[in-house]
């Protein structure tokens, strides 16, 4: 349940542009800190070699103005934690050494000529580059080993070397206690403020989501209030132009309908009398049955138009109740009928449509086939409804002709006399109001197996 939870935010757009705009967030502050790393250490590199070249040449100048028994104190005094000095007469190990800094020193110092002086910038780990003597001055085991940037010696006047290694913390700043909060703080700030601001623009949209559903199951919906940034405005109005013309095209489309209908039954009328007057005969009789014919046929258009152009409302009602209903009113005219038991199913349409869109296919089932069996399955996301009669079946090329009005499958279904073909055409429409789908099929042990489908 949590997964798919955590499925549905994820796909939803509020979930995803929070989840963008948080790993962007992330991205941001890792660059930062990798931006501020760098300036860091080369600010701090830099610093660092000022600040060695001055403290050696000031240690320098000390030492040869200094009686040799001060020169430990004198180191002992000027080391520091980035500044590790000592005295050998080993001659310093030759690297990348830097004439700049050299020539620095030398001039500044002013140093005689005869007197080396060797400075090598590098950077690495370089513990291995101090001196013996200075390896115990090494940082604790606590403390990383930090980076060697500059190291070397100034030859003195008594031919000692005053080796130096210039160091530089390599700790830069990371993933503190204090970052990891403000980094939260603001994630949750932002979290907090996208929900909000994207609930604010997405709440028109969901509410469009609703009405499309129930305006797809044939409920009348009130026109959408137009709030929001302007695409969301934007659309719907294009939603309420839709549906009003929608709901002007149907009201037009069924008053056409029943006007020429009505409109028939005038000359059918004259017609039907006209015929009255006409020689008995074979003639005569199929103009009548003609005649009837038609009118049983207009009859049935005026039934459905009238029908159409009622306005149901929709409300919440027991399926199971209703196809039950129907079933015992069939049952009790003497047909077969039977009905599986089950649980009571809610679904929410119109009480008439759906009983005569069920009738009717239940009496086709008897008419065709019999005997009918009536299966309601509630299942995810829909409701199933299996009606199947014994019957011969219908041919596989014409499961969708059935459909359309005023067809007549005869040889397939043997139909009565009096039946005009809109049954099936008018159940279906009335399936397809409430969202629903409404398919034929041959049944795989004989008859004809009718599937409607609603969606909750």
């Amino acid at each position: 349940m949590k997964t798919d939870r955590l499925r549905y935010w994820l796909g939803s757009l509020t979930g995803q542009i929070i989840l963008v705009a948080l790993c962007a967030l992330v991205l941001v502050q890792l660059v930062s800190l990798q931006i501020y790393r760098l300036e860091r250490e080369e600010t701090l590199g830099l610093v660092n070699s000022r600040f060695t070249l001055q403290r050696l040449m000031a240690v320098t100048r000390l030492l040869h103005q200094s009686p040799p028994e001060l020169h430990r104190e004198i180191l002992r005094a000027s080391r520091s934690e980035t500044l590790l000095l000592s005295l050998s007469r080993q001659v310093p190990t030759d690297g990348e050494r830097s004439r700049l800094f050299e020539h620095i020193v030398r001039s500044r110092l002013d140093y005689a000529p005869e007197l080396d002086i060797r400075i090598n910038a590098e950077t690495g780990q370089g513990q291995a580059l101090l001196p013996p003597s200075e390896r115990r001055h090494r940082y604790p085991p606590h403390t990383r080993r930090p980076d060697i940037r500059l190291y070397g010696g100034i030859e003195l006047s008594d031919g000692r070397w005053l080796h130096f290694t210039s160091l530089v913390d390599a700790d830069s700043p990371g993933w503190s206690v204090k970052a990891i909060l403000s980094l939260i703080l603001l994630a949750a700030l932002l979290t907090g403020l996208m929900i909000w601001l994207l609930q604010r623009t997405t709440q028109p949209l969901k509410q469009l989501a609703r009405r499309a559903e129930r305006l797809g199951r044939g409920d009348k919906v009130n026109p959408l209030p137009e709030t929001g940034p302007s695409e969301i405005r934007d659309t719907l109005s294009a939603f309420n132009r839709m549906q009003e013309r929608l709901d002007r095209f149907v009201t037009d489309r069924t008053r056409m309908l029943a006007a020429i209908s009505h409109d028939l039954r005038t000359p059918l009328t004259s017609l039907q009398l006209r015929c009255e007057f006409l020689p008995e005969g074979e003639d005569k009789h199929k103009l009548q049955q003609g005649l009837k014919r038609m009118e049983q046929m207009l009859n049935a258009t005026l039934r459905f138009a009238r029908d159409d152009a009622q306005d149901e409302p929709m409300r919440d009602l027991d399926l199971s109740s209703l196809v039950q209903s129907l079933c015992d009113d069939l049952q009790d005219a003497g047909h077969l009928v039977s009905l599986e038991e089950r649980e009571p199913i809610l679904f929410r349409g119109r009480s008439q449509a759906l009983r005569r869109a069920l009738q009717n296919l239940l009496e086709n089932g008897i008419k065709y086939g019999e005997r009918v069996e009536v299966r309601l399955l509630d299942e995810p996301g829909h409701i199933r409804i299996l009606i199947r009669d014994f019957g011969p079946g219908i041919a596989d090329d014409q499961l969708e002709e059935v459909f359309k009005p005023f067809t007549r499958l005869d040889s397939a279904r043997n139909l009565e006399d009096g039946s005009i073909g809109l049954g099936l055409a008018i159940a279906r429409t009335l399936i397809h109001q409430h969202g629903g789908e409404l398919h034929l099929a041959n049944h795989s042990r004989g008859g004809l197996l009718a599937t409607v489908i609603l969606p909750h």
